[in-house]
Order: structure tokens, then sequence, then C-alpha cells
């Protein structure tokens, strides 16, 4: 019984490293400088590493922590003493190619808000 309890608190750390190359991102924002309006947006020109390693996992650009929250799925989150924070979810989909990236910013002012957005997987990284 103490083996299965050790396996079962083991086990969840020793996910196989996974690293994707994300872009073309499009969607939705809202922004307080805006009324919380939700327009169209999209960061079509910038690409993003997500790398799926357990409680190594990481996203760049970004200096964001983070951690994996499922087996394709990483959360991330940024908080200053001031009391401002954002937090960051990428979920990706390799059986179809698509990646969901959601960002919700609190205390920076009119820029706090969020983003919705759906991109696409263009490889793994090398």
């Amino acid at each position: 019984m103490r083996i299965l309890a050790i396996l079962i608190l083991i086990l969840p750390n020793l996910a196989l490293a996974e690293c994707y190359v994300v872009g073309d991102l499009k969607g939705y924002s809202t922004r307080e400088n805006d009324d919380f309006k939700v327009s169209n947006d999209g960061i079509s020109s910038q690409k993003f590493i997500i790398d799926i390693n357990g409680d190594k996992s990481s996203v760049s650009p970004n200096s964001m922590s983070c951690m994996q929250a499922g087996s394709h799925t990483l959360l991330c989150f940024d908080q200053t003493s001031e009391g401002q924070s954002t937090i960051e979810t990428w979920a990706v989909y390799p059986a179809t190619g698509k990646a969901v990236h959601t960002k919700s910013i609190n205390g920076y002012g009119p820029f706090n808000g969020g983003n919705l957005f759906v991109g696409s997987v263009k490889g793994q990284c090398n």
C-alpha cells in the first residue's frame, strides 16, 4: 500500500516533455481603456515556443512562471508586489494542429482586460 501511495505522488511529475511552435494567433480582446468592449485582435507575426515539461514548463518569449496543468496545457502567471497580475493559459491540440491561448490582466489600469486567441501549431521544437 505504501508503494502505491508513492507511485501516485511520483507518476504525475514524470510527464514526457513536449515542445511546440505556435503562431498565427487570432481572436478577441477586451481592455479597460475601451470600456471592456470585445474586439477582434491577434498576434499574427509572433511565434511562441510552448515547452510542456512538468514544473519546468515555459513559454517563450515570456518571463512568467508556468506549470503543466494537463497533458498539453500550461498555466502561467505573474504577480507584482503592487498587486498587479497576469494569468495565461495555453492548450495545445497536436491532433488538430491548433492551440488556444487566454490571458487575463488586472492592476494595469487601461491595459486591464483579457484575450482569447486560437492559433496554429507550426511544428515541434528542434
